[in-house]
């Protein structure tokens, strides 16, 4: 199977890692200045238990030589408009696309440009970070990804993949339910990058406050029923379990959203807390809490854009 991921970051590099030592036929797309960064040292896999090195296989949308069977998207959100243009060239009749990107919205804008039967469900769980330019920190020990057909015409794929993945030494699940699995994730991170971002804190920091984790159960509660209105309600179990991680005192849990934003850098506001807000309005579901995050997150990007 001839596979490219998009983006040698954190995530891309870290499941790319392991196709690549498996000895799949992998490469990487990447722009011409990350590919100067890595012709000559490559990346470095940190692990909790373990360090891998190596070098991918890297190329840039100019490059894109022939069709390719799968098509792992690994960028941020706000990056999708580019990176659709740039795999146009690798796309040919037999191509699927997985993108492992946070929310939903990004399948709406890769059906219209591909066509819906190309279009995997996919959802990456890991806590990864890149160190420095050439190394790839994860810090957690259980890192995996969900992989699902969307249609019944994409299952026979979906069990290639998970095979290949497998074989990889990649933890990876094939979902019954892909849509419903990728509206828990949904509703979880747009629930905590709303709260870390608009309270300005981790968890167990907001949680110092008098009204933290009232404000992080109201947004999350605003974004499961958003979900449920859309046919794709959480468990009992799902919600509680969250629920609790939400209020936790002690914990330095916070989303990644949270981290751009302090370290200045764009954010997936309108991908995450900015399209839930909107489905919410599709559905006439009151969203109080998400409109007042979502003018938090839009401002703060009006100002790093300059406008």
């Amino acid at each position: 199977m001839k596979i490219l991921i998009v983006g040698a970051g954190a995530v891309g590099g870290l499941f790319g890692a392991f196709l690549h030592r498996h000895g799949a036929d992998v490469r990487f797309l990447v722009r011409p200045e990350r590919q100067r960064q890595l012709e000559g040292p490559g990346l470095t896999l940190t692990l909790p238990s373990t360090q891998l090195h190596f070098r991918p296989k890297l190329v840039t949308a100019a490059e894109l030589d022939g069709d390719y069977q799968l098509i792992v998207l690994s960028n941020k959100a706000y990056a999708l408009p580019g990176v659709m243009d740039d795999i146009r060239a690798a796309v040919g009749e037999s191509t699927r696309i997985l993108p492992l990107l946070n929310g939903i919205r990004h399948l709406d804008l890769l059906d219209r440009q591909f066509g819906r039967e190309r279009v995997l469900g996919g959802i990456a769980k890991t806590i990864a970070t890149l160190a420095d330019p050439t190394t790839i920190s994860v810090s957690n020990p259980y890192s995996s990804l969900t992989i699902g057909a969307r249609f019944p015409a994409q299952e026979a794929m979906v069990e290639r993949v998970v095979a290949l993945m497998t074989e990889a030494g990649i933890t990876v699940e094939a979902s019954e339910d892909i849509m419903g699995d990728m509206w828990d994730k949904f509703c979880r991170m747009a629930a905590l990058g709303a709260s870390n971002c608009l309270l300005q804190g981790t968890v167990g920091e907001y949680m110092q406050s008098r009204a933290g984790g009232d404000i992080a159960l109201r947004l999350f509660h605003e974004c499961t029923e958003t979900a449920a209105a859309h046919g794709h309600p959480l468990g009992e179990a799902a919600i509680a379990g969250f629920q609790r991680a939400l209020t936790n005192p002690g914990s330095r849990f916070n989303s990644s959203m949270y981290r751009d934003m302090q370290n200045g850098l764009p954010i997936e506001g309108e991908h995450l807390v900015g399209d839930m807000l909107s489905r919410a309005e599709q559905a006439g579901v009151p969203c109080p809490m998400l409109t007042v995050a979502n003018a938090v997150l839009q401002t703060y990007s009006a100002r790093l854009s300059g406008n």
